[in-house]
């Protein structure tokens, strides 16, 4: 815990501008220039998004919530960083993108998308059913589970072949105080706990 505390005081200063940029994408990442240890973040709409880089072992190196409130960028210095590969994922309310950060060198080099324009579950409740929205364009399997507060799973199923997914749960026979939804696909897993009353 405390290294986390410590890489995370060193990583907080990594933040150097910020800056209007405009872009095709909800968000894209780009390295600032050639042989810098630089990348540059860019948000092109008003929105809430979580960025965090990750290290070896699955280490969370630095996380920042990030409050776009129209076109924005930020730009972070990764000099502090040893060579290696780190994975910075970038989340918001609908998206998840990862991105491969190789360091070498005295360079940033940054991947394609890993996992691209993964959509997230949608979930609205109204009077007694629960409904589950989740566009997959790309037709993965999709596997949802449902599990009381009790953790005893309550529903399993898996759907393939399903560019968009819309699941109704009827929750009006339920004595359960909370279903928590864990839906993977793409090798992602979702969890969201929602009260049924």
């Amino acid at each position: 815990m405390k290294k986390f505390l410590k890489i995370g005081l060193i990583a907080a200063l990594f933040f150097t501008a910020t800056g209007v940029h405009a872009n095709d994408d909800n968000f894209t990442l780009k390295v600032k220039g050639e042989k810098e240890k630089f990348i540059r973040f860019s948000v092109d709409k008003a929105e809430d998004v979580n960025l965090s880089l990750i290290g070896a072992d699955e280490e969370v190196l630095f996380e920042e919530n990030i409050h776009a409130s129209a076109l924005s960028s930020k730009v972070y210095d990764l000099n502090a960083l040893p060579d290696g590969n780190y994975v910075l994922k970038v989340e918001s309310e609908l998206k998840l993108a990862k991105y491969t950060v190789t360091i070498k060198d005295g360079e940033a080099l940054v991947s394609e998308p890993k996992v691209s324009n993964i959509f997230k579950p949608v979930y609205t409740k109204k009077d007694q059913v629960i409904t589950l929205d989740l566009d997959n364009l790309d037709k993965n399997p999709i596997e949802v589970k449902v599990y009381n507060e009790y953790n005893d799973e309550v529903y399993n199923e898996v759907f393939k072949d399903k560019s968009q997914l819309t699941k109704k749960f009827n929750i009006s026979k339920t004595d359960s105080k909370e279903l928590t939804f864990v839906v993977t696909y793409k090798e992602e897993s979702f969890v969201k706990t929602i009260q049924t009353y």
